[in-house]
C-alpha cells in the first residue's frame, strides 16, 4: 500500500456528520483524481479491513461515504486524527487500533 497517496486521499475528506458508531465524510473533488492511482476497489478494500469498521457505503454521485464502525474498538476522536494524519503519523495510528504495516 502506497501510504503517501493515502494521506493524500485522506486530506481530501472532510467529516460532515459523526455520531458515535457512523461517519459520513464528503470528499472533495480532488479526492476523485487520487482514486484512480490508489484504484477505487482498493480504498474500500483498505477502509473495510481496518479492524471495528463494519460496514462502508461510497456514494460517487454525492461524493459521500458513509463508515459504519465499532466504537467500542475504534474511539470516535480517532477519525479526526486520521484525516489529519501525516504520512510518518499513520503507522503509529493505524497500530492504536491493531493495524500491523
Amino acid at each position: 500500500m502506497d501510504w503517501h497517496l493515502i494521506t493524500q486521499l485522506l486530506a481530501q475528506l472532510d467529516i460532515v456528520h459523526h455520531v458515535r458508531g457512523r461517519l459520513r465524510v464528503r470528499l472533495h473533488p480532488n479526492a476523485f483524481g487520487l482514486l484512480p492511482k490508489i484504484g477505487n476497489a482498493r480504498a474500500q478494500d483498505w477502509l473495510t479491513q481496518l479492524p471495528g469498521v463494519t460496514d462502508l457505503r461510497l456514494n460517487l454521485s454525492a461524493a459521500s461515504l458513509v463508515i459504519q464502525y465499532d466504537s467500542q474498538r475504534i474511539q470516535p476522536q480517532w477519525w479526526e486524527r486520521l484525516i489529519r494524519a501525516s504520512r510518518t503519523e499513520l503507522p503509529d495510528l493505524l497500530a492504536e487500533i491493531g493495524v500491523i504495516i
